[in-house]
């Protein structure tokens, strides 16, 4: 919905008369025998020992307005010192920028999106602000933010200053330093009062060593290499800040809880980097993204900290209004007066800018006098039409939630792809946004899981998104691909990921099983490959069913420790959508895995089973075109793709489905089986290459007699068989092909 123009008015003298009538009540508290506050923004973990980028807030709260000259950074491990360097410029007092960030301190974090364990600006007893208080203190947020914009605009000199310095993190940790150890550095700035005295103001971070990412056996492409990349899907940059922005941004006072701390995108890689990570996506807020030139600035930004070993990918995290009838409401909603119910929206695989809301005061509501932002489906059909995809970000948070029930719909509608599970850190259990996730699923949405930082200044440890590469380069094409399929378990740092095997045919996770109409139900085994190291954790694996009340626990293990294969056996359903996915909780840290899910066929034609992989890692594909007729003239093609070149083949069917161990791959067609003429790949002269491509008029066969079977109303289970010299079984297969022939 969106205000009126008498709404707007309204708000707009309302947030005038705030401004001007602020109350700066209170001060920061004085640090040691200093007045000068240093706030340091540095990655607080490492898997690896390398430079990353930090950051220091150097803050002069003076009420009387009196100036200190700064003199000195250093920055030490106890007796050495790591960083050193002089400093010229004069800061002016000014209580205000404190008093704004001690009520970012008291936000909750729902609200803030920032993640803290120390307060700086704010009493550390000081309760956080909840109910009405809440509402009047981010208004007064804003309000003050944007009378320090205008003045800084007008040429008022700044009381803080931000300071960037390398941090040698193979300085603080011998190579071999165990996991779990800790290293505290100090942050010191030198500088001289108004009255001549020189002092030091300080502040000490503890780094802890993490042990590296695990990663977890699985059966499936072992001979052609599996990898794992773990990465952030939600990470705002310094083009979303405030006060701060950096350019060609300007200050983003819709998002007044960013006052500090924001990085760049290449400083945010060198963190990642130190993190384990190899990858992450900068998601600013749609709404702080003013136009296409703005938008394709942080692109060109993710393409300069690209390379063979790092992938940063330029998307959004888009604004938009709430669509139909809502469930509940959320912060957000008092916050904008009820002129709009918002969510948020993380929008991936972009090329351009995605609209929602405008970079003013409550630019992330619907504006102070419009409708500036978009419903929530039509995000997701722009993003779809770029080839992207979209995820629901905390979608039961306390704000920005996401209440449209209704209209939340996902693969099986060309709605969103997934639901943000983790928001901030790894969660313990199936409560919170893991349930609001599991709820659409047992309402028959096929949605992947998903995990964001949503961090807001540093990096830092949290529940990794781990990618799965399976016999693929690491490029950022295959990355968005393995995301969009859900090949990705969730970890802080356990590897667990789950398969099916039915019958000798691998699902691997994320894989959405079609099933053709009349499969029978089969024996299956649900299969997690695990790696806990020196841990004990425990695994579970659920059983869904579409139209449950709730998925149930299949299997359970004892505490189990190291790396192996955890399983158990069920039964496929096949006249309902199922699926199974994994969790594990333990010592060391959480997992969460993506689902295999199971759909029976809706369509006709329908391609269903599962294809294998050739010598050359390439996955034949049946297709159609036309209709399968007794009378129709056109033909009716089944083709194959993505087959090796120059080699025989043929197209079989029969009239039953299969999931059947053949040759080294899976048996689509029950016997007996019928075969069609031998065809040639044709393709490329050499080498061998996967250029060729098979082809057959079926409708020529229907319609010439051949076989008596193919008559109207009968339903046929194809699949091409063909020659690959250099596999094992020196044979390739095709997914299949179900389809019913017409009068």
């Amino acid at each position: 919905m969106s205000g009126s123009n008498r709404v707007g008015i309204g708000l707009r003298i309302g947030i005038a008369a705030l401004a001007s009538a602020a109350v700066w009540a209170g001060r920061p508290e004085p640090v040691g025998d200093t007045e000068v506050l240093v706030v340091p923004f540095v990655l607080n973990e490492a898997r690896e020992l390398r430079t990353i980028d930090a950051q220091m807030l150097v803050y002069n709260p003076d009420g009387a307005g009196e100036p200190v000259s700064l003199r000195r950074l250093r920055v030490r491990t106890g007796g050495d010192v790591l960083f050193e360097r002089s400093l010229v410029g004069e800061l002016p007092g000014d209580p205000r920028f404190g008093h704004l960030n001690a009520l970012i301190e008291r936000l909750p974090h729902e609200v803030t999106e920032i993640v803290r364990e120390r307060r700086y600006f704010a009493s550390p007893d000081a309760a956080e602000f909840e109910g009405d208080e809440l509402v009047r203190r981010q208004r007064e947020l804003a309000a003050g933010t944007e009378q320090l914009r205008a003045e800084y605009a007008a040429g008022r000199a700044r009381s803080f200053r931000r300071i960037g310095f390398p941090l040698a993190l193979d300085q603080l940790f011998f190579s071999d330093a165990a996991p779990g150890s800790r290293a505290a550095v100090t942050f010191e700035i030198e500088y001289e009062t108004a009255g001549g005295a020189v002092r030091t103001a300080s502040a000490v971070e503890w780094i802890t060593r993490l042990a590296p990412f695990l990663v977890p056996p699985t059966s499936l492409g072992a001979e052609i290499g599996v990898t794992v990349h773990a990465g952030d899907l939600h990470v705002h940059t310094c083009h979303g800040e405030a006060l701060g922005a950096c350019a060609p941004s300007t200050n983003c006072i819709a998002e007044t809880p960013q006052l500090t701390g924001s990085f760049t995108i290449a400083e945010l890689r060198s963190q990642f980097e130190a993190l384990g990570c190899d990858w992450f996506t900068a998601t600013d807020h749609s709404y702080c993204i003013n136009d296409e030139a703005e938008y394709q600035a942080i692109a060109a930004e993710c393409a300069a900290a690209t390379d063979a070993s790092f992938v940063c990918m330029p998307d959004t995290e888009v604004s938009s209004d709430e669509v139909g009838p809502q469930e509940g409401t959320d912060i957000a909603d008092a916050v904008c007066l009820f002129t709009t119910s918002a969510n948020h929206m993380g929008a991936h695989g972009l090329t351009s800018r995605v609209h929602g809301g405008e970079d003013g005061l409550l630019g992330f509501c619907n504006g102070l006098t419009g409708d500036v932002l978009n419903p929530f489906t039509d995000n997701v059909a722009a993003v779809h039409a770029m080839g992207g995809y979209s995820i629901a970000n905390h979608p039961s948070a306390g704000m920005f939630g996401w209440n449209s029930i209704d209209a939340l719909v996902g693969l099986e509608q060309q709605g969103l792809h997934g639901i943000e599970i983790w928001n901030g850190n790894a969660s313990a259990g199936q409560g919170g946004s893991v349930a609001f996730w599991v709820d659409r699923l047992l309402e028959g949405h096929l949605l992947y899981a998903y995990a964001g930082s949503d961090t807001h200044d540093e990096a830092h440890a949290f529940g990794a998104n781990h990618a799965v590469l399976v016999g693929q380069e690491f490029t950022s094409e295959n990355l968005k691909q393995a995301l969009m399929g859900g090949r990705v378990y969730l970890s802080d740092n356990h590897a667990a990921m789950i398969e099916v095997d039915i019958g000798g045919l691998i699902l691997a996770m994320g894989t959405v099983q079609t099933l053709p109409a009349a499969a029978p139900p089969a024996p299956l085994t649900v299969r997690v490959g695990y790696d806990f190291g020196g841990d004990t954790s425990t695994l579970t694996i659920f059983k869904g069913r579409v139209g449950d009340g709730a998925e149930t626990v299949l299997c359970q293990s004892g505490p189990l420790t190291g790396s192996g294969f955890f399983e158990c056996a069920d039964t496929l359903e096949t006249g309902v959508g199922s699926w199974y996915r994994a969790y594990s909780a333990g010592s060391g840290g959480y997992v969460q895995t993506n689902p295999v899910f199971f759909r029976p066929g809706g369509e006709d034609p329908l391609t269903y089973c599962t294809a294998k992989p050739n010598s050359l890692g390439c996955v034949p594909a049946i297709a159609f075109a036309g209709e399968p007729s007794v009378t129709d003239p056109a033909p009716f093609l089944v083709t194959a793709s993505a087959v090796l070149n120059q080699q025989f083949g043929l197209f079989f069917y029969g009239y039953a489905p299969a999931l059947t161990p053949f040759q080294d791959g899976t048996l689509c067609v029950s016997p007996p089986i019928e075969r069609t003429v031998i065809q040639h790949s044709g393709g490329a002269g050499a080498p061998p290459d996967c250029t060729g491509t098979y082809g057959l008029d079926f409708n020529a066969r229907i319609q010439g007699g051949a076989d008596p079977g193919l008559t109207a109303g009968t339903t046929v289970y194809g699949q091409y068989w063909s020659r690959d010299p250099q596999s094992a079984s020196t044979t390739g297969l095709s997914d299949a092909l179900q389809f019913t022939i017409r009068p």
